[in-house]
């Protein structure tokens, strides 16, 4: 059985509203039939097991992060403008992209402690798009936008860290000034200590 790309990705779409309001874990294919209108044997036809449905439910919010994060962002001038863009870009998407949260933050969480395809997989997405920003930052650094001597892989985890206690502080804490929060330190480290 084949699926046209529109109903697969209108399949995914539900998959990933899903797991955004109640985790990777209770993404299901009797549930996700459900609520998309198709039999259990239908569904599993197009996924054949909830581990193949669960990571390609993953690279699916990890294709719309990159398309509505990253891929904007290569328009700005590279170093410190394009980081700024990419920054912006989050933040838009962080308020406006799923009700529940983000999945691919919330599934680190989950699967952290389990061994297996899945936590594989989440690794795999996790570290690129970490490196997407450590290759950010170095072309910061190379546009003379940072100190050459930048320590790139603590400047990408700092910057990922607080991007992560961002949507805590904002989500879970429903502090207000989480962004202010968050934008203080992203300036601090990268345009006022830059030179």
């Amino acid at each position: 059985m084949t699926t046209s790309p529109n109903k697969k990705e209108a399949i995914l779409k539900t998959a990933l509203d899903l797991t955004s309001k109640f985790g990777l874990e209770s993404l299901s294919i009797g549930g996700l039939a459900k609520s998309v209108g198709m039999s259990k044997s239908g569904l599993f036809g197009h996924f054949k097991s909830k581990e193949k449905l669960q990571i390609m439910v993953m690279d699916y919010a990890a294709e719309n992060f990159t398309k509505q994060v990253f891929v904007p962002a290569l328009k700005a001038p590279r170093g410190l403008p394009r980081l700024d863009a990419m920054m912006q870009n989050w933040r838009e998407w962080s308020n406006t992209y799923l009700a529940g949260g983000c999945p691919l933050l919330s599934s680190i969480i989950e699967f952290d402690d389990r061994p297996g395809k899945i936590q594989q997989h989440i690794k795999k997405l996790q570290s690129q798009m970490i490196s997407t920003f450590e290759k950010t930052i170095s072309l910061a650094v190379k546009e003379g936008h940072l100190q050459k001597d930048s320590n790139i892989s603590q400047l990408a985890y700092e910057l990922y860290s607080n991007m992560i206690g961002f949507h805590i502080y904002s989500r879970l804490l429903n502090d207000e000034k989480s962004y202010e929060r968050f934008y203080h330190f992203y300036q601090k480290i990268f345009h006022n200590n830059n030179k």
